[in-house]
This record gives C-alpha cells, structure tokens and sequence, in this order.
C-alpha cells in the first residue's frame, strides 16, 4: 500500500507541476523513487496510474467531506431530519466545489479531456462507483431517520452524481448567469431532490397506447 500510495503522490505531484501535461510511467517511476518494473507491474500505461489517482482523490474527498452526516445520524434523533439532510447535502457540495478547485483536476480537464471523456460520456469508471458506494451508505442511513425520501439509495445516488458531476463540469458555461453561486443553487436542487416531501405531484408518462374516439386503447 505504501508503494501504491507513493507512485500515486508522485503521479500527482507530475501532473500538477505539469500544470496537466501528459507524462510517461518513466516520469513517474523517478519521482517516486522507484524503480521502472515497480511501476510496469502495477501500472501497464500512465492512464491507468491517473485513474487510480483519481479514484483514491475522489472518494478520499467525498467521504471527508460526508463526515458531518455521520456525526448527524449518530446522534438523531437529537438531530432533527432536515439537520441530517443539510448535513448530506453540505457535504456533497462541499466536495463538489473541494473537487472543481483541485488543480488535478482543473489542469486535467482542460490539458487532457480526452483522458476524462470517457468517464463523463460514456462509462461509469472506478472514481464515480467509489463516489456511489459513498453515497448509498449515507442515503441509506439517512432514509432510516426520515431525512431522504424513500427510493432505491443507489439510484438516489446516482442522480446526485448526475447531478453535480453536472455542476461541477458545465458551470463555467452558465457563470454569466449564476456568478459565484453555483454551489448556493446546487444545494437547493441536491435539497429539493432528497427531501421526504414531495413539493408537488410528480406526473406519470402518460399511456402513448392509440385510443378510439371513446377513449378506449385499441
């Protein structure tokens, strides 16, 4: 683990002095104080040292910053559940905006987005399944002193990626609308989602079977 979590350091020490460039294992290796086979074992290509990097950085974030519902839930019901739920919810916006001032992270979505699409468009990678396993535990105990709503804590979190992942890469495009509150307004949504009460009635699909004209489906 030792070793792991030193190329890793070293990984991330590269890619910020780097301001983000792309690097090679060998860059890594001599950072690390390693030598190349002690990376080449683990790590058949740099992407994949950058993924665990990320996996480690990001979970790391989240659960430190999921700390306060912990403390919350272990004292309900003292703590009242719309306590619980800011709590849940300050945390996860806090490690949204933790996230998005990372110079890591900054530096690779604008040096290398070819590294980070495929995690944003087309897989769910190793860093967001750390970031749900995260989230279930807390929405799950949450939902048992009434502070989430009910439904499958999974999809909960699922949508509350979707959701802030959303915020954190596309908020620079509405920045002329929201200025500087864009945590201020995904808290408010984040809230909205996971409240017990449901503010309105949510419409179904309707039926897109055809009908007669006596409203009968055919």
């Amino acid at each position: 683990m030792s070793t792991r979590n030193d190329v890793l350091d070293a990984a991330r020490r590269c890619l910020v002095r780097g301001s983000g460039r792309k690097l090679t294992l060998a860059e890594v290796a001599r950072e690390a104080g390693v030598s190349r086979p002690t990376v080449y074992r683990r790590w058949p290509e740099v992407s994949a040292v950058i993924r665990d990097l990320l996996t480690r950085d990001m979970t790391s974030l989240m659960t430190e910053h999921v700390a306060a519902v912990d403390a919350a839930i272990a004292t309900a019901p003292e703590s009242s559940p719309p306590e619980v739920l800011a709590a849940l919810v300050d945390g996860i916006v806090g490690a949204a905006v933790g996230l998005s001032d990372d110079t890591l992270f900054s530096s690779l979505l604008r040096r290398q987005p070819d590294l980070m699409a495929p995690y944003v468009f087309q897989r769910l990678g190793a860093s967001q399944r750390g970031v749900l396993d995260v989230l279930d535990s807390r929405i799950t105990r949450a939902q048992q002193v009434g502070a989430v709503r009910a439904g499958d804590p999974m999809r909960l979190g699922a949508m509350v990626l979707l959701i802030t992942q959303s915020a954190i890469q596309s908020r620079s495009v509405v920045a002329p609308v929201l200025g500087g509150d864009w945590s201020k307004e995904l808290t408010r949504a984040l809230c909205g989602y996971l409240s017990p009460v449901e503010p309105v009635s949510v419409p179904t699909t309707p039926d897109s079977t055809p009908a007669d004209d006596d409203g009968a489906a055919r």
